[in-house]
């Protein structure tokens, strides 16, 4: 659990962060390991009280949890934009850019579950292959909702710290 908080929070944003400029045609290793430099308190605050909140939630029942799971996924990709957004807004903006598409991004994890089936199957090594098409689909659904939600005034460039160059066509 410790390493989970001090080390894989970080990794997991820096790898939020790859796969958002990789969608956007700029592939960097470099981005893995990026968010160690940049915000590293901020993300791990973040993280952890967003990781604390689900956990509360899951106490309730399972479907509460899982709700407000698909309400918070987006945390560690606006994280991967501005680490230094604060806790309470980049939870906040997460729910916002979520709100009437929890049941999509359900309907779109759904159709992941053959693929891991299909790549269990094969010993396993099929997974390795889905995960990061899974990882890759996710960078693209927060792409589509960062720019709806910069559209409809939710959030601005300037908050995400996005360059013009950085918006998808």
């Amino acid at each position: 659990m410790v390493i989970r908080i001090f080390l894989g929070y970080q990794l997991e944003v820096g790898g939020k962060r790859f796969f958002i400029q990789a969608a956007q045609g700029d592939v960097n290793v470099g981005y893995l390991g990026s968010r160690f430099e940049q915000g590293y308190l901020d993300i791990l605050k973040t993280m952890l009280l967003r990781d604390v909140r689900l956990f509360f939630w899951y106490l309730l029942l399972i479907i509460p949890g899982t709700i407000k799971n698909y309400a918070y996924r987006m945390v560690p990709y606006i994280l991967a934009d501005n680490p230094k957004i604060g806790v309470k807004r980049a939870i906040e903006l997460s729910e916002e850019l979520t709100d009437g598409h929890k049941w999509n991004m359900f309907v779109l994890d759904l159709s992941f579950l053959g693929w891991y089936i299909l790549g269990a199957l094969a010993c396993c090594i099929g997974v390795i292959f889905v995960f990061p098409y899974q990882l890759a689909t996710n960078a693209e659904l927060y792409l589509v909702l960062r720019q709806a939600g910069i559209d409809l005034g939710k959030c601005s460039n300037e908050e995400l710290l996005l360059n013009p160059s950085e918006q998808p066509l």
